[in-house]
């Protein structure tokens, strides 16, 4: 089986790979949407930081902690809503 090659410019390329970013970022949230069987409420970083009002970067070092448990899809991180309940009552009590 013989290949081929193809050369494409840099600005074409970027392009193509901003489309395959867009497709990604549209399976992610029909992922998310079906909710992989779950009956629970995800929600997004930006999302989580306004609940527990923390910054993004504190938000990132409770990941790394493994104080607050997520799912990484894609580029996009996601919380389930009972994970953020726990956490909270944890905290509060």
């Amino acid at each position: 089986m013989s290949k081929t090659v193809v050369i494409v410019d840099e600005h074409l390329f970027n392009k193509l790979m901003g489309k395959i970013d867009h497709i990604n970022d549209k399976i992610d949230s029909i992922n998310v949407a079906k909710n992989d069987g779950f009956k629970d409420r995800w929600y997004v970083t930006e999302e989580v930081c306004k609940l527990l009002n923390v910054s993004r970067r504190t938000l990132q070092t409770m990941r790394d902690n493994k104080v607050i448990a997520y799912k990484k899809t894609g580029r996009k991180i996601y919380y389930k809503a009972s994970e953020i309940e726990a956490y909270l009552e944890s905290i509060n009590g």
